[in-house]
């Protein structure tokens, strides 16, 4: 079967690859910034200290103080360190208690409680490891889906 050579349409005019576009040029200190207010939140929800954040990321206490007294997180690049990547998962596991309860008490209840399918308090298995927090998100990801 022969091939068409795909044409761009008539009504875009100078169209740019997404990359280039504006809209979605990676910005560092915008990223840092986004990720400190993200952090932010999660800390007056589950009203959780610097410390318990940063020993739940595996991070030094006075890096995540730092952090969030400056208000932004250094990134040098697209590609996330990992500790970065491990806040990311954090975020990811409090956006999923934020859908499954709207009481910030609720969520922290869950984070404190031994379950059964983790065979684990989630808090206890996220401060004990990395792995810990991600199958916490995995889990939670999971439970999700199924419409938990």
């Amino acid at each position: 079967m022969p091939t068409l050579p795909i044409k761009q349409p008539l009504s875009l005019k100078n169209p740019l690859p997404l990359l280039t576009s504006p809209s979605s040029t990676f910005n560092p200190t915008l990223a840092g910034r986004a990720i400190v207010d993200s952090l932010k939140y999660l800390q007056q929800r589950l009203e959780w200290s610097g410390a318990k954040i940063a020993k739940t990321l595996h991070l030094p206490a006075n890096t995540v103080t730092t952090w969030l007294s400056n208000g932004s997180i250094p990134i040098h690049s697209p590609v996330l360190h990992p500790d970065i990547q491990a806040i990311i998962h954090l975020l990811a596991i409090h956006r999923s208690l934020e859908a499954m309860f709207n009481d910030p008490a609720h969520q922290r209840m869950w984070l404190a409680t031994s379950h059964p399918e983790l065979n684990a308090i989630p808090e206890k298995l996220m401060s004990e490891s990395l792995e810990g927090l991600i199958f916490v998100r995995q889990y939670l990801d999971y439970a999700r889906g199924k419409g938990a």
